[in-house]
């Protein structure tokens, strides 16, 4: 008894030993008994869809089928129950919430598969009426489908053409039958003329006259006969060819229409066929349309199913019933707490980490700040010392412009001096000049004349004049009573 109790309460999605006490299961043994009949129910369901569905194969291929849906519905409600329950009954009471936004989902999800499974179920319910509105809508479709081919092939068209063809055929024929009053008065002159002709040749008699003769006597009436025939004939051809050409057009093209006409016919015959074949294949009581049908046009059917679709939904809720009623178990319970410790201390553990994340980056930003600062300081003497040199390039930029204007003064001195200098030395030149011509000439010549005081004057005049030519400049400046004061440079 305690396996099936360990059976019955693994199907909720927990795990129990084998001396699990009564109070700590709960009430999960009796939802794990929900569970599994849900689950018969559904691959009881599944199993009768893959029966209707493999009706055209062979019996072993429908067995074979129905086993197969059978095992997929029972997998899928199996899966869904067992995950929705336990996730229901391990939840903590803080997640109230979400443990009915799970409910909410798996009715919902009962409710999708309830109504699909329930669609191969109805047959067994409602066959004898499903049967009859199948055979009713084969025949509607079959109605419809063959209005549609004619409409598409253009039956009632090509057959109204061919009635129009004939109604023309009788009409011409009517109109070659019956002449027209001037042909009928034009006919009985020409047969009024013949009987008129013959009447004169038969009873015309004379001893002397034989057949031939008389004949002859009366041929003038004979021509005048034949010319009202011909006319009559050319008449009644002018009247009657073009009739009778539109005629044999009107031949030829009802042989036509008559051809399109049976063609379409084929073709109309050979569609419903295929048509007929589908129908007759897939019309039938497990057809979706059919039960759609039936249920919109038959109220007592649509009662019917509506009662027998919410007993199925009520027996395949039963499991969530069973655990919104009995609430959370012992078992769920300790797991629900030892989760939510669990969640709580990793909780903890990531506010921790947190908190030591958001330290490390505040001494991050405390360093990025207090680089910014070194930064700006050292930013602040690059820019002090940077004025320092800008300043001191004024400066020296300053006391270059002074000396150069200095320079520029000297220079203007110097060409000044040199320009006097200039005119010195060739004012200079021509007292030297003069000074050759008048006192060294004379004393060269004296030189050979005995030496005398005046010779003495002479030599010294020569020496200043030897001392002028070495590079002393020497100005003779005339002096009164004999005086006088020499300049050199």
């Amino acid at each position: 008894m305690s396996t099936i109790r360990q059976h019955l309460v693994f199907l909720t999605g927990h795990r129990i030993t084998a001396d699990a006490s009564t109070e700590e299961i709960g009430s999960l043994s009796k939802i794990g008994v929900a569970i599994a009949f849900a689950t018969f129910l559904a691959a009881l369901q599944f199993g009768i869809a893959g029966w209707f569905l493999a009706m055209d194969l062979h019996i072993i291929w429908q067995v074979v089928m129905a086993l197969v849906f059978a095992s997929i519905g029972a997998a899928i409600v199996l899966v869904l129950d067992r995950n929705f329950i336990y996730l229901a009954d391990t939840r903590y009471d803080a997640d109230k919430k979400l443990t009915y936004v799970y409910l909410g989902i798996r009715i919902f999800l009962i409710t999708v598969i309830g109504s699909l499974s329930s669609q191969f179920t109805m047959p067994l319910f409602l066959k004898s009426e499903l049967a009859i509105h199948s055979q009713d809508m084969k025949d509607g479709r079959f109605s419809e489908a063959k209005e549609r081919y004619q409409e598409k092939y253009e039956l009632a068209d090509k057959t109204a053409g061919l009635s129009n063809l004939e109604s023309k055929t009788a009409r011409l024929r009517k109109e070659i039958s019956s002449l027209t009053p001037e042909l009928v008065r034009q006919r009985g002159l020409v047969g009024q003329c013949f009987a008129d002709y013959n009447k004169k040749t038969k009873t015309t008699y004379a001893p002397d006259l034989d057949e031939h003769d008389i004949i002859s006597l009366y041929a003038k009436d004979k021509r005048e006969c034949e010319r009202i025939d011909g006319i009559y004939r050319e008449n009644h051809r002018n009247y009657v060819g073009p009739k009778e050409a539109e005629l044999a057009q009107m031949g030829v093209a009802i042989t036509q229409a008559q051809s399109d006409i049976d063609t379409a016919k084929k073709d109309i015959a050979k569609d419903l066929d295929k048509a007929t074949k589908i129908n007759e294949a897939y019309i039938n009581i497990a057809s979706a349309d059919v039960l759609s049908s039936l249920i919109s046009n038959n109220p007592g059917a649509l009662l019917k199913y509506a009662l027998i679709t919410l007993l199925q939904l009520c027996l395949e809720l039963m499991p969530i019933l069973l655990k919104l009623q009995a609430g959370q178990s012992p078992l769920g319970h300790r797991i629900a707490l030892f989760a939510y410790e669990n969640k709580t201390r990793s909780i903890g553990q990531v506010n921790q980490s947190t908190a030591r994340r958001l330290d490390a980056e505040a001494k991050i930003t405390l360093a990025k700040h207090e680089h910014s600062l070194m930064e700006k300081e050292q930013f602040a003497k690059r820019q002090e010392y940077d004025s320092n040199l800008v300043k001191q390039k004024i400066t020296q930029e300053t006391e270059n412009e002074r000396l150069r204007q200095e320079l520029e003064a000297l220079k203007r001195q110097s060409s000044a001096y040199l320009k006097a200098q200039h005119q010195f030395t060739q004012t200079f030149s021509q007292a030297g000049n003069q000074f050759m011509n008048r006192v060294v000439t004379p004393t060269m010549s004296t030189m050979s004349k005995p030496f005398t005081a005046k010779s003495a004057d002479d030599s010294k005049k020569t020496e200043q004049g030897h001392a002028a030519k070495e590079g002393a400049k020497v100005f003779n400046f005339g002096g009164i009573n004999g005086l006088s004061a020499e300049s050199s440079l």
